[in-house]
């Protein structure tokens, strides 16, 4: 278990670059710095995570088990982490295009905790969506939490 890089992470949700990470986002990241390696940042796989027949669990039903999610809500959570620049699949290849290829049959994927940047990119915001209030702050016309 890797504590040092789970409180690496946990710090860094207090700074304005992890402002607007959603739980789910923090928790597959706080999942992965959890298992993964002190200095190569890997995630690693241990002999009990096995399904209930006894067969080896993959990273990612690893990850989507412990996050409460399916696979293709991990896939979400995964993308969005790569749009905001914080890609956790390790790449297996490219296409040739250039965009990495993350899954190949018959091959799991790996995942690596990645450097905690100062800042990160926000995916663009679809047309007439407002920006959420900072965590604490109730959006207009809403009384405070825990008031009547």
């Amino acid at each position: 278990m890797a504590e040092s890089l789970v409180g690496l992470a946990c710090a860094w949700f207090g700074t304005p670059a992890a402002r607007d990470l959603t739980e789910t986002e923090r928790l597959v990241l706080v999942i992965i710095a959890e298992r993964a390696h002190k200095t190569t940042r890997t995630f690693w796989v241990h002999r009990g995570d096995r399904h209930e027949d006894g067969t080896p669990m993959t990273p990612s039903e690893t990850i989507a088990l412990r996050a409460g999610l399916t696979a293709d809500g991990l896939t979400k959570v995964l993308r969005r982490l790569a749009k905001r620049g914080l890609e956790v699949r390790i790449p297996r290849g490219t296409r040739k295009d250039g965009t990495p290829i993350f899954a190949v049959r018959g091959r799991a994927t790996d995942y690596r905790l990645p450097e905690l940047p100062a800042s990160v990119r926000l995916p663009a915001r679809p047309s007439g969506q407002s920006r959420p209030p900072p965590p604490g702050e109730n959006p207009p016309g809403r009384p405070p939490r825990g008031r009547k």
